[in-house]
């Protein structure tokens, strides 16, 4: 299964150098200045739980916190937690570098709120393709891969979807995404997510592999101030409303504050990365199972900062 994961996205990033012209025009920093490229699609490389055709640059490192707190209403919230404030459902930190212009590779840490805790992922995104104004291809296209595992101690419950001891691979799931965007006007941009969650470790009577679509968008309200919402739907019949499980929905305020980008936001999901949210999530917004959270995000020039010290 990991070799059809790896050949997958070989295939995605193949296929567009043919159209494109070479693998040197993907991984290359800069376009022909008569082709007028799109930019700024969205501001960061992710709106609430989706992630975005936005790369970090070359040289550059994004270090990002995204918190989720608990259920606004119900058993979990109310007044006697401060509307979910007192817990916390999950916290990610992530460190995303970029390679090139168009290519990027990141690590995170997550404190997981389902099954799996302390997860780890890895992660890489391509910029396949650019949106142009005049004569080109109308979307931008990027594909997304991330591997998360965990470290946690192994049940000692043989049954348990957290036993491990017997194998570490059972510890390891896959995402691969295609992230289609564009930006329709100036203050407006949407995006599709076809996603691909492979699992190696299910419990009996689960599929291992799941497919996903997501869908996301940004209205912009000024230079600084928009709203960002993202939904995903799992296309399996055991993950239902019925069988107990809901399709994650979140919107929110962005905020660009000159050094960094915030996020004041809303979602029924408690996980943080694909894998978990994506398989995992029981929270019903309309029964006031749904949270505040925030995203916050920090780009530091690494290269530019080296160059400086380089020439003084």
């Amino acid at each position: 299964m990991k070799r059809i994961l790896l050949l997958s996205l070989l295939f995605l990033i193949a296929g567009t150098a043919f159209t494109q012209g070479s693998l040197g025009d993907i991984f290359s920093d800069e376009d022909p200045a008569d082709k007028l490229p799109v930019i700024a699609t969205f501001k960061t490389t992710r709106l609430i739980n989706a992630e975005t055709n936005e790369q970090v640059k070359k040289g550059e490192l994004d270090f990002r916190i995204a918190h989720r707190f608990d259920d606004i209403s119900g058993q979990a919230g109310g007044i006697k937690t401060l509307f979910g404030f007192d817990n916390v459902t999950d916290i990610r930190f992530s460190f995303d570098y970029g390679i090139t212009d168009k290519w990027a590779v990141g690590f995170a840490r997550s404190k997981g709120p389902y099954f799996f805790h302390q997860i780890l992922d890895f992660s890489t995104k391509i910029k396949l393709v650019t949106q142009r104004n005049k004569g080109g291809f109308p979307l931008a296209v990027s594909a997304f891969l991330d591997v998360g595992l965990t470290p946690m101690k192994s049940s000692s419950d043989i049954y348990s979807i957290t036993y491990f001891q017997d194998n570490f691979a059972h510890r390891m799931n896959y995402v691969t995404q295609l992230i289609l965007a564009r930006k329709v006007t100036s203050w407006f941009s949407v995006e599709m997510l076809p996603t691909w969650v492979h699992r190696n470790y299910v419990e009996f009577g689960d599929k291992n592999d799941l497919f996903a679509l997501g869908v996301g968008g940004r209205v912009k309200f000024t230079k600084r101030l928009g709203i960002v919402v993202d939904y995903f739907h799992t296309f399996d019949k055991n993950r239902t409303p019925q069988k107990g499980f809901f399709d994650p929905l979140g919107i929110g305020l962005e905020i660009e504050t000159g050094g960094h980008v915030f996020h004041i936001l809303f979602s029924n999901n408690r996980g943080l990365i694909p894998g978990q949210f994506l398989t995992e999530n029981r929270s019903d917004w309309l029964k006031g199972q749904f949270r505040m959270g925030f995203n916050i995000s920090r780009v530091f020039n690494l290269l530019h900062k080296k160059e400086k010290n380089e020439n003084s």
